[in-house]
């Protein structure tokens, strides 16, 4: 009888796991760059939940964003929540970002949208790349690639040409009026 309880405790260990679920962060995330009045990029992420198979319901969920390039050219620009039910908060310590979203009532919902959260990206940033967790569970990293607007010169090759083409047409000119019929 002990054989098989031990054999059926071990079956039951070995088998829930495969049962069990993790809730899922999703992230969208979006760049806008150069405000002309403040000189400030920024990424807004919008994040959503998938995967919530809690019977009774969540009450909280708390991701992080953790910075890994440039950390100290990157600011909490603001956490919003998605809908009147949920409470946001946010706090930063180092180059880790912990959001904070508190349900007013359980959520049973398999998938539903957290919030928006919106990084403010400093003019001279460079790298300001990061990645978002949740329960243990990191995600990819997020690539924020800041870029400048750049005048490539476009119009410097028809502005060549037209210069050319004046310098021949005065050419032209100059020796059609000097031409001389000599009689030898």
């Amino acid at each position: 009888m002990k054989k098989l309880l031990s054999v059926l405790v071990i079956g039951v260990v070995l088998f829930l796991p495969l049962g069990a679920k993790a809730l899922d962060l999703g992230f969208n995330c979006e760049k806008s760059c150069r405000n002309e009045d403040t000189g400030v990029c920024e990424q807004r992420c919008t994040l959503s939940i998938s995967g919530n198979t809690n019977p009774e319901g969540l009450t909280s969920v708390t991701p992080t964003f953790t910075i890994t390039g440039d950390a100290d050219k990157v600011r909490l620009g603001s956490l919003t929540a998605a809908s009147d039910n949920i409470i946001a908060s946010s706090s930063r310590a180092g180059d880790v970002i912990t959001m904070e979203f508190v349900f007013t009532g359980a959520i049973t919902e398999e998938s539903f949208d957290l919030g928006t959260l919106v990084l403010e990206l400093d003019d001279n940033a460079t790298d300001c790349s990061g990645k978002f967790a949740l329960n243990g569970v990191e995600y990819p990293e997020i690539k924020i690639e800041i870029t400048e607007e750049v005048e490539t010169g476009v119009a410097l090759p028809l502005t060549i040409l037209a210069c050319g083409v004046g310098a021949g047409a005065v050419i032209y000119v100059v020796t059609k009026k000097n031409k001389k019929i000599y009689k030898i």
